[in-house]
């Protein structure tokens, strides 16, 4: 990317000149919070910078942790695989935190035209995905940007974690509210831990409309309890009333493919995976 882009958006409300295109604040009331270059020197420095400034906009702590894994990695993808250096921007609009990392120019690989920004399971840019409530790239041979997106919490979203408990029919519902994360990850696995002790087949119904925050450990915690139902013979977990954001979230990292949603939203009575014969 050439220029210099620390100004933020024009009165007009458009971004100014200097922005990767369709990768840039955008719209009114768009508040640049932090604007600095980075290059290899800078990204211990960079983290630091990354989590105060998460902190002070109002980013839950253990989210704001995610944050600075996820601009690390971002960073350290453009100091190692691109071009040495580029420029790491933060901005909140709408009750969003976007953390933008620039890289200065296209570096050309052996063989290849196009950046180097590549999405593989394990690797750095796939971590980012997974970390982040949204995540775009916009590759460009000026430049490339990569941007992460954090939701930031309303003040009355703050609740502690709770499960509630009852029969309703053939299925036990687990009525989980407040905030899913390291603390409370554990809270939710031991309570389908001990509904799996008493009926080994037992129908599991997970309501998440109460929910109110996650993060990676939650959403961790959520694949180990599946996996805690799926592993007990006759027994079925569903998650009903998932909060839309947390939806696009699991749609766009793939995590939906890993856990059984109910489909209409509604309670519905999970069904145990099918069994099918071996070939004789």
């Amino acid at each position: 990317m050439t220029g210099d882009a620390r100004a933020g958006p024009q009165p007009d409300g458009h971004p100014p000149a200097g922005w990767p295109p369709d990768a840039q604040p955008s719209g009114r009331g768009a508040e640049i919070i932090l604007d600095q270059p980075l290059d290899a020197n800078s990204l211990y420095q960079l983290r630091a910078s990354v989590a105060a400034h998460a902190h002070q906009a109002g980013l839950p702590r253990r989210r704001a942790d995610d944050l600075v894994i996820a601009a690390h990695e971002l960073a350290a993808n453009v100091v190692r695989h691109g071009s040495g250096s580029g420029r790491l921007r933060i901005w909140r609009h709408d009750q969003m935190l976007h953390c933008q990392v620039t890289d200065d120019g296209h570096v050309e690989l052996a063989g290849t035209t196009g950046p180097t920004w590549r999405i593989e399971p394990g690797h750095g840019l796939w971590l980012v995905r997974q970390l982040a409530d949204s995540f775009s790239l916009h590759p460009g041979r000026a430049g490339s940007a990569a941007t992460v997106s954090f939701a930031l919490n309303p003040a009355a979203g703050v609740q502690p974690f709770t499960i509630g408990e009852h029969d309703e029919g053939a299925s036990t519902v687990l009525q989980v509210a407040g905030q899913l994360d390291l603390n409370s990850a554990d809270e939710l696995t031991g309570a389908i831990g001990r509904l799996l002790a008493k009926d080994p087949a037992v129908k599991i119904v997970v309501d998440l409309e109460g929910l109110t925050f996650w993060d990676a450990f939650g959403l961790a915690g959520l694949l180990r309890a599946q996996d805690k139902a799926e592993t007990s013979e006759g027994a079925a977990m569903v998650l009903t009333r998932v909060p839309s954001q947390l939806a696009a979230h699991l749609r766009e990292t793939g995590l939906a493919d890993r856990l059984n949603i109910s489909a209409d939203g509604q309670r519905g009575r999970p069904e145990a995976p099918e069994q099918t014969d071996a070939p004789g």
